[in-house]
């Protein structure tokens, strides 16, 4: 499969990368500083882009048969910490625009969203959910937004909220359900994260599905 991965450069975007090329499918990473891209690989192709111009978009989804998309505001790896963008709806505009490349809407979109979002609000224990969007408001309201757009597109979309991203090794234990009750102690490694990520991508039982996940 041809994978079109958005945000591949970043801490969960690259595993990611790393994921589904071990797996034997070919990646469009799409990035905005190839030099940011160390991995090399005979199924990797890198697209230069800015996912906030719908026109960049378009050459990387069109040669896909899915994407994945980790699209963040706030990169959390002490290295990307000049790459933040306080109050920059990249998530939701980037997705739109990933949106309007794919054909008619149609086709596999996978979307890394948070926990808090949606759904998983009333999900969270001992008010997490507040918590979460009182901390990251102008982030969690991007990424409610982002999700709209993906729930109202025609495409085979799974959205994925992760508890709090860890860079921890993998543990393989990674729990997924659309009901998955957390807290503000979750967490969840990114390693898992992105094996998931990849895993589902030919998984039907998780179209039009929004999954919280947690080690």
């Amino acid at each position: 499969m041809h994978v079109a991965v958005f945000g591949a450069t970043g801490s969960t975007g690259r595993l990611v990368v790393d994921a589904a090329l071990s797996t034997g499918h070919f990646v469009i990473a799409f990035v905005r500083e190839p030099k940011r891209m160390h991995l090399t690989h005979a199924r990797l192709t890198i697209v230069k882009g800015d996912v906030m111009d719908a026109a960049s978009v378009a050459p990387a989804v069109r040669v896909a048969d899915a994407v994945i998309c980790t699209l963040g505001a706030i990169p959390q790896a002490k290295g990307d910490l000049i790459r933040r963008q306080p109050g920059v709806p990249v998530c939701s505009v980037g997705t739109k625009n990933i949106l309007a490349a794919m054909s008619h809407g149609r086709g596999r979109l996978i979307v890394e969203s948070s926990v808090s979002v949606g759904e998983s609000y009333y999900t969270g224990g001992f008010g997490a959910g507040f918590i979460v969007k009182l901390v990251l408001k102008d982030v969690m309201a991007d990424k409610e937004v982002q999700e709209a757009a993906v729930r109202e597109s025609k495409c085979d979309w799974t959205i994925v909220r992760p508890a709090t991203l860890t860079f921890k090794s993998a543990r393989g234990n990674l729990k997924a359900g659309a009901d998955l009750r957390w807290n503000i102690s979750s967490t969840a490694t990114r390693a898992d994260v992105a094996e998931y990520l990849v895993k589902i991508l030919d998984d039907p039982a998780t179209y039009k599905q929004a999954i919280t996940v947690r080690n």
